[in-house]
């Protein structure tokens, strides 16, 4: 999570919807000399506050969440079989795979590196949506393009297609691209924002752990009450437990004011799922 932002992020706040903020002159002094500063938790409640006062919680939360746009997630379901298909891997068979990803994630041999040794390629982001219903029946919709977990191939496979020489029989994680759609009902969620990193995840073949720690939240929930739709497949129900990691990657500094926002919208979200019980 982000402690500093630009004055000029927190300005265009505050201006775009004519908040009130009571700063100390310390944090006056940072804004009119365009230094970063730093919010106490209470001022970024005030703002938050403030925001979702004026059109109400659950519009702000819908409108807002699409600056979200475009997200990356992952799915992970926890159970005995899951745990059982892990054993094939041929590093850190502890950490579970995830079931879906967006993007997609994929093995490549040219990005094998003494810093990426597994070779795992991130795609670009394919535009999505997410939907938040905080209703009496609260329900999270996701609906993108990426990864489809399919087990397990060997690396002589894929070089056979691409170069058709042989290669080692290595078993790699297989993730096809597919139309993804993700329900999830939250009335027995448990959620969690600027989420650490897990020890049972493994996040090689998935967007890195640090875009939802620093703009993302975490939904801990059981597996009945989720269900993935992969292409044109019916829907399938989750079994065992299901932790679902949605965040957003930014990568400079020119978007310091979508950060905020974002991170303020995370707030409102964490304070709104409070009451859904």
């Amino acid at each position: 999570m982000r402690s500093t932002y630009p004055a000029k992020a927190y300005a265009e706040v505050i201006d775009k919807h004519n908040l009130a903020l009571d700063l100390s002159p310390e944090q006056s002094a940072a804004i009119a000399e365009g230094r970063e500063i730093s919010l106490s938790e209470k001022q970024i409640e005030s703002i938050t506050d403030q925001l979702t006062a004026q059109a109400g919680i659950d519009s702000f939360l819908n409108a807002t969440c699409k600056e979200l746009l475009p997200f990356s997630s992952s799915l992970f379901v926890i159970n005995d079989r899951l745990w059982k298909m892990m054993d094939r891997k041929i590093w850190d068979c502890r950490k579970m795979l995830a079931m879906t990803t967006i993007p997609l994630c994929t093995w490549d041999h040219d990005c094998e590196t003494t810093r990426n040794p597994k070779g795992a390629r991130r795609w670009p982001i394919k535009s999505n949506s997410m939907d938040i219903d905080l209703g009496p029946k609260p329900v999270l919709k996701i609906q993108g393009e990426g990864g489809d977990f399919s087990g397990f191939i060997e690396q002589s496979h894929l070089t056979a297609r691409k170069w058709g020489i042989p290669d080692t029989r290595r078993l790699l994680p297989n993730y096809v691209f597919e139309s993804l759609r993700i329900e999830a009902n939250l009335d027995r969620a448990v959620l969690e924002i600027h989420p650490s990193p897990r020890d049972e995840l493994d996040y090689d073949f998935s967007d890195n752990a640090r875009v939802f720690f620093e703009h993302g939240f975490l939904v801990h929930v059981p597996g009945e009450d989720v269900t993935l739709q992969v292409g044109k497949r019916k829907p399938t129900q989750m079994a065992g437990d299901v932790l679902l990691l949605v965040g957003k990657r930014f990568d400079g500094d020119d978007d310091s004011n979508l950060e905020l926002l974002v991170d303020i919208w995370l707030k409102a979200f964490e304070k709104r799922m409070a009451s859904v019980k």
